[in-house]
């Protein structure tokens, strides 16, 4: 009922204010658009009234003609791929028939160039990075480019490590032993767009056995696949998004590519562990026949240059076309690309190792198909149409060749539950372990929307629906040659292909209030997973967005611009494949083992048990959210401008998997000294039970049962964490004499985890036998605690930093330079301390309280919640068990402790600082030189870290690089 309320709220909503008011004066414009200096023509520039969503391009005479714009005081937005954007206010009250726009070249030569991200243009908080900034950045991958958000510090390109290509939004790393932004957490949940469709990996699968191979499925979209070269301009939205975008909870990473004419350029990229080379070209086909933009690319990375152990080498290539048909009346654009890349990881044994064939590798293999565009169809029930289609696949083939711990043991691998007779390893072998995926994905798009001015109110509705499918057909985890140790099959092709349905509408109004505007935006996005392994199969985002403009565009005065703005919404993560449909566990207990004679050699049998699909999977698992809401200021005054944005996200119903117990009951025989081989026969006890016998008679044995907690781990929705921050961003201007603009941006931001709050979780259960009743058994009892056995309960991890840029731009000299001094005021974190934790007086009576300034010496002890005996009962635990005359021993097994008697001392770092340059040189048309060194004063302050006693050093490594860029 309350969804049904709100989608009839929502519909009500997006109803388009005054659709009955009397239509305003329709009236066009024509001009053309030139080149500043040459006053050459441009083809295929947008000129475009973002307002009223009109928009149109120019033909190969640089001309253009918009029809049927309503009367009113605009912005007319002029772009085109190499030139600098151009903004021209206008009031049209009659037809205009030769409106001038002259756009200048792209150049360091420009008085005004911008290399940090700028605000953008969304109604929620937002940053685009054009290419300016990245080519003075010189990225490798979109991963490098987040560094220029607020908040974020500087990381290094590590194209070798697989853990450390994910981004995440408005995130701190795990801890401050991490020390990178690079160990996100909600890497996951951030939606990437490119070209309008949704990059995905919801489909791509991994065997259990090649979860050390470097697969992060579970990381969210790996950034070193998508290259900067072919890159015209990145939005990173951080705020509530538009309903338009789903299946993310963290933010949203918007790529655009390049498109339009362009020279042919040429980047070479080099740093001490990287080498990069690229080649673009954008190609006019001739009069109103479009453009045709190609480019490939190749990196290749070391983990360390003296050695050719960890390597990474990436190509990735585009071909793209692009054409605005019926210019004149309905212009429709439409754009097609065929992308792909292909990377390889590999980790090869070292040199001096024994073990020479040894090695893992990677063969990651893209291939994409895009059509995007829109419709101008400017009707009164319809303005433009929208659409987005994009089908890929993906080929992941890990293998991993390995010389086994053990050689000459047995090596169970029954797929069914039962006791079996085992084969053994052979005395000399490499395992040699595949997988295989083969994950595809299609997703179509479309968008109507309606804008216009219906007396002094601007409108603009938008109905759209969505579809994804997804699946894979890969052979998944396979091997060659010999068995390895306990291995078993797991294609990815029983599993079916997934359908999503996404219906969203959204309405956007700016309404006149005296000399000040109001803008309100109101939308929702309901999700359907097409799939009968879920009970709860709808997503359900409402989404608010307003600001409130105090002063807009006012001629040159010490207030310039003012706003306020807020947003709140909801923003829901889709569970993947691998979350839905997990693969059966098998567990493995040895029975009988004999170390045989010379002729017969050795015999084990070995107990399986097998949890079949249908009882991983969690029916009841929900969808993981987040709750954002944000309030900013944006500014433009006594020439300073910027933004200061609090926010606040809680995201619950985070994906885990949650270790379920299993309790196994199974014979354990005797020690067997004979010398004949024992065979299975008929158990006299058991009738139609076999048994291990010789002579026609049974081997003695005991029926054991003992937990295991190690391998059967259940999708869960045990992930939980609030986030609440200030992000700001200062530009304080250019000082002339000097030339060098002061830009400050930053975050003050706080994070805290309690994965598991609540949840009941189990210990680890030892097989290693306790003394109980004079007799060495298997513990038969399992501890249990709220939120798991640590002491600790989660973390709580604070930040507060401020980037000061330094831009020095000398346009004479087509020179720029940034000096970076990241400064770290504040860098602290603390354990959470769990609910029972205590130390124990001189008398051994435990002592409760709070330990957050240490414990003087003493260990910290907890105690289990509850504990499970071999019924399966969940009993109360107290204190006194520990003192069971017959238990005691096992009850003690789950009595936690904590050495470290500063666990829940805060760590504070005192401020530390380190400083990045960047300079950005062009050689008139022709070339372009650029060199950064990060951290060039090898800035390395030890900190102590409270908590364990030890030292850490700060800041990332002194690393350098340079870029040439050849223009022809």
């Amino acid at each position: 009922m309350k969804k049904f309320l709100l989608m009839l709220l929502l519909a009500g909503v997006c109803i388009p204010l005054g659709v009955q008011a009397q239509a305003p004066k329709k009236v066009s414009i024509e001009g053309t658009v030139t080149e500043y200096n040459t006053k050459e023509p441009i083809a295929g520039c947008v000129v475009s009234i973002p307002t009223l969503e009109l928009w149109v391009v120019t033909d190969a005479k640089g001309r253009f003609r918009m029809p049927s714009v309503t009367t009113g005081s605009y912005t007319i937005e002029a772009t085109c791929l190499g030139y600098e954007p151009l903004s021209y206010k206008v009031t049209v009250s009659a037809s205009i028939g030769a409106l001038s726009l002259r756009l200048k070249e792209s150049s360091l030569q420009l008085n005004t160039v911008t290399v940090t991200a700028q605000r953008g243009r969304s109604i929620n908080s937002s940053s685009t990075i054009d290419r300016q900034a990245m080519d003075h950045l010189q990225a490798t991958s979109v991963k490098d480019v987040m560094q220029l958000l607020p908040g974020v510090l500087t990381a290094n390109p590590e194209l070798t490590n697989s853990t450390s290509n994910f981004v995440g939004i408005r995130d701190l790393p795990n801890s401050m032993t991490d020390g990178k932004d690079a160990n996100s957490i909600n890497s996951s949940s951030v939606g990437v767009y490119v070209d309008g469709a949704v990059v995905n990996n919801s489909a791509m699968l991994m065997g259990g056995k090649a979860a050390a191979f470097g697969q992060q499925t579970s990381r969210g979209i790996d950034m070193r696949t998508i290259s900067t070269d072919n890159i015209e301009s990145i939005e990173v939205i951080r705020g509530v998004a538009s309903a338009e975008y789903g299946n993310m909870s963290a933010g949203a990473v918007v790529v655009k590519t390049k498109q339009g004419r362009t020279p042919y350029e040429i980047r070479v990229k080099t740093v001490p562990d990287t080498k990069a080379v690229s080649l673009t070209k954008g190609y006019a086909l001739g009069s109103d026949k479009g453009f045709l933009n190609a480019s490939i690319d190749y990196a290749n990375a070391m983990k360390d240059i003296r050695t050719v152990e960890e390597s990474y080498d990436r190509g990735t290539f585009s071909v793209g076309y692009t054409n605005t048909f019926n210019r004149d009346r309905t212009p429709f654009q439409f754009n097609a690309k065929v992308s792909g890349y292909l990377s390889r990881g590999t980790t090869k044994a070292d040199p001096d190792n024994i073990s020479q064939a040894e090695r893992k590798e990677l063969d990651d293999r893209n291939l994409s198909i895009n059509l995007n565009g829109s419709w101008l169809l400017n009707k009164s029930w319809i303005t433009s149409l929208k659409y987005v289609f994009n089908t890929s696949m993906t080929r992941q083939y890990a293998r991993q060749q390995m010389a086994p711990s053990a050689l000459g043991v047995a090596n169970p691998g029954a797929l069914e539950n039962g006791e079996y007779l085992t084969e053994f390893t052979p005395d000399n072998y490499l395992s040699d372990i595949r997988n295989l995926s083969m994950a595809y994905y299609t997703t179509a798009k479309m968008v109507a929307e309606l804008s216009g001015r219906y007396g002094k109110v601007y409108n603009k509705a938008m109905l759209g629906v969505e579809w994804n499918n997804s699946g894979n057909t890969g052979k998944g985890q396979y091997y060659e040659g010999v068995r390895p140790m306990s291995f078993r099959p797991e294609p990815f092709s029983d599993i079916p292909f997934l359908n999503q349905v996404a219906v969203f509408a959204e309405e956007k109004a700016t309404l006149p209030i005296g000399k000040t505007s109001l803008t309100l935006q109101a939308g929702g996005r309901f999700t359907y997973m097409a799939t009968d392994q879920l009970n709860d199969k709808w997503a359900v985002d409402p989404r608010f967005n307003a600001k409130y403009t105090i002063i807009s565009n006012r001629a040159p005065k010490k207030v310039r611009e003012l706003s306020l703005r807020a947003g709140w919404g909801i923003q829901t993560t889709l569970p993947a494949l691998r979350l839905l449909y997990p693969f059966p566990v098998y567990i493995d207990r040895v029975s009988f083992s004999w170390g045989g004679t010379t002729e017969t050699g050795p015999v084990a049998a070995w107990t399986t048990f097998v949890t079949p699909q249908s009882d991983m999977i969690n029916r009841d698992l929900k969808m993981q959210y987040s709750k954002n809401f944000e309030v900013g200021l944006d500014f433009d005054m006594f020439g300073v401008k910027g933004g200061i944005t609090y926010y606040n996200e809680k995201m619950r119903n985070g994906y885990t998997l949650r270790m379920v117990p299993q309790v196994l009951s199974f014979r354990e025989y005797e020690t067997y000294k004979g010398t004949e081989v024992p065979v299975y026969m008929d158990d006299p006890n058991n009738p139609g039970q076999p048994v291990l016998g010789v002579g026609g008679e049974p081997l003695d044995y005991r029926d054991e049962k003992i937990f295991h907690t190690a391998s059967v781990k259940k999708p869960a929705n045990d992930g939980k964490y609030d986030k609440w921050g200030v992000e700001y961003t200062f530009d304080f201007g250019q000082i002339r004499p000097v030339r060098t603009s002061v830009v400050v941006n930053g975050a003050y931001m706080t994070m805290t985890r309690k994965d598991s709050e609540g949840v009941l979780l189990y210990d680890t259960y030892s097989s290693v036998k306790v003394p109980i009743d004079g007799k060495n058994i298997y513990n038969p009892f399992l501890g249990a605690y709220y939120g798991g056995k640590s002491v600790s309960s989660g973390s709580v991890y604070t930040r507060f930093n401020s980037n000061i840029n330094l831009i020095t731009h000398i346009p004479k000299l087509r020179l720029i330079t940034t000096l970076t001094v990241q400064c770290v005021w504040l860098n602290r974190t603390r354990n959470l301390q769990a609910d029972g934790v205590y130390i124990l007086d001189d008398d051994n009576n435990p002592v409760y309280g709070d330990f957050s300034n240490g414990t003087n010496g003493k260990m910290i002890y907890r105690d289990p919640d509850f504990y499970m005996n071999m019924d399966g009962q969940l009993l109360p635990f107290n204190r006194d068990l520990y003192n069971d005359p017959t238990y005691g021993a096992a009850y003690r097994e789950y009595l936690q402790t904590g050495s470290a008697t500063t666990t829940f001392v805060e760590n504070s770092f005192k401020p530390y600082f380190m400083a990045n340059l960047r300079v950005t040189k062009e050689i008139g048309r022709i070339a372009q030189i650029s060199f950064y060194a990060n951290n060039f004063t090898n800035s390395h302050p030890k900190m102590l870290l409270k908590s364990t006693g030890t030292y850490k050093r700060v800041n990332t490594d002194i690393y350098f690089g340079a870029e040439l860029k050849l223009k022809f």
